[in-house]
């Protein structure tokens, strides 16, 4: 019987280790080409989120500043001297107005805007009586249409009060904390003294004030309530700015009666203190125009004729990436970052809206 022993000649033995060599090789480039691919796939996924984070904060802070400006300007709905506030004062301003940093009277901020509505479904009336003196309760019509029974209205201590004078284009005006209420004698006690005294038949509503400004050193948006809280939006906000598009005409502002006169007219027969623009169309009101008067208002709560005029307001945003790694180098970048790879850079995110408010047409 012959017997035979299996096995691989030393040759044989050479080529099975070139081949296990070739496929560690291979294998390990696919582990490297799987690597690079899956960082590839981490990066992009980063990038995406942060660019779908900074389009979401974008439109949250578009949307809370359009949906004021659509709102800015609505007066009182019902009862004698309803309409737009547009009427009596300029319901939007170019600068922080409110209890705490007000900007001086007359002044012109590109980055800031501040706007007063009433809201339809809260308390608005009319005084009752003359006021005695600044610092005296105001007597209201309790029982004036749309208001409660033996409610006063329903005003409540803590509520932002807009009181104003309703003869026309540049009475006094201003708003007030309601410190505590009497619905027996339907008055309301102002927090503090008012600026003057108010004559019976004056407007009264609660108001809600905005004030949207930048905080440049947070490269915070910001929303002030004009008395108590300034809280911000949204972060790494790099610019914002607002223009302002008036109508043209000098008779925009409804003239005074026969006789008489207010800010924006002087002379008998009245004539129009406004200068003209020319055209139809709304033109670009400057800082200069808005704040060169004619002057409207009393004391401290002056303001330009020209704000009466505005029927269209342009905001402009910007925003950064919250991540530092992944802003780079150049002018899409108001901060420079440490990026270096186009994949995994994102740019700051511009956007421009135009809002038309509704309430602005006397």
């Amino acid at each position: 019987m012959i017997a035979y022993r299996c096995g691989h000649s030393p040759g044989q033995s050479g080529y099975v280790l070139v081949e296990m060599l070739i496929a560690a090789a291979i294998g390990i480039l696919l582990v490297g080409v799987l690597l690079q691919f899956a960082v590839a796939v981490q990066t992009s996924t980063a990038v995406q989120g942060d660019i779908a984070d900074l389009q979401q904060r974008l439109r949250v802070a578009m949307e809370s500043m359009r949906h004021d400006l659509m709102l800015a300007g609505a007066g009182p709905a019902r009862g004698a001297a309803r309409g737009p506030l547009v009427r009596v004062f300029a319901p939007i301003v170019p600068a922080r107005t409110g209890v705490a940093g007000a900007d001086p009277e007359l002044s012109f901020h590109s980055d800031r805007i501040s706007l007063m509505y009433v809201p339809d479904t809260r308390p608005q009336t009319s005084l009752s009586a003359d006021m005695s003196d600044p610092a005296s309760p105001v007597a209201i019509s309790g029982n004036a249409p749309g208001c409660p029974a033996a409610a006063a209205c329903d005003f409540k201590a803590g509520d932002d009060a807009l009181i104003f004078e309703a003869g026309g284009a540049g009475g006094a005006h201003e708003v007030f904390q309601v410190a505590a209420v009497d619905t027996v004698s339907s008055t309301l006690t102002p927090s503090s003294p008012l600026s003057r005294t108010y004559a019976s038949g004056s407007r009264i509503a609660v108001v809600v004030q905005r004030t949207y400004h930048l905080d440049r050193v947070g490269k915070r948006l910001m929303v002030y309530d004009g008395a108590r809280s300034d809280v911000p939006i949204v972060d790494h906000v790099v610019d914002l700015s607002f223009a302002y598009y008036g109508d043209p005409r000098p008779d925009v502002v409804s003239p005074p009666p026969s006789g008489a006169s207010n800010c924006a007219y002087a002379g008998s027969p009245p004539v129009p203190l406004l200068t003209s623009l020319g055209g139809r169309a709304p033109k670009l009101l400057s800082g200069s125009v808005l704040t060169d008067g004619p002057v409207c208002g009393r004391a401290p709560y002056r303001f330009d004729a020209d704000l009466l005029r505005i029927r269209r307001v342009v905001i402009t945003m910007r925003l950064e990436a919250e991540s530092v790694g992944f802003r780079g180098q150049g002018a899409a970048f108001a901060t420079p970052g440490f990026s270096r790879a186009a994949t995994r850079a994102v740019a700051d995110l511009p956007a421009t809206i135009e809002v038309t408010p509704r309430n602005m047409a006397r």
